[in-house]
C-alpha cells in the first residue's frame, strides 16, 4: 500500500480510479444524470434518449477502467 502512494506516476491513476468508482456509485444509488445542468443545456440540442445513451457509455467506460487498471494498483506494478 505504501508503494502505491509513494509512486508519483500512479497518483493520476489513483485519482481516476476514485472518479470511476464514484461514477459507478452514482449509478448504483440511482442518481438521475438528466438533472445535471450541462445535460439540461444539451437537452435542447439532442433527444433525452441520446443523452441517456451518452451517460450509459460513461458508465461502461468507468467499469472498463476499473476492470483494466485495478489489478495494476493492487499488485503495485
Amino acid at each position: 500500500m505504501l508503494n502505491i502512494l509513494m509512486n508519483p506516476g500512479q497518483e493520476v491513476l489513483i485519482g481516476l480510479m476514485c472518479l470511476a468508482a464514484f461514477r459507478v456509485y452514482l449509478e448504483v444509488i440511482g442518481f438521475d444524470f438528466t438533472q445535471l445542468p450541462m445535460t439540461k443545456a444539451l437537452a435542447n440540442r439532442s433527444s433525452v434518449e441520446a443523452l441517456r445513451r451518452f451517460h450509459r457509455m460513461g458508465l461502461i467506460f468507468s467499469i472498463g477502467f476499473i476492470v483494466l487498471f485495478a489489478p495494476q494498483l493492487v499488485l503495485g506494478s
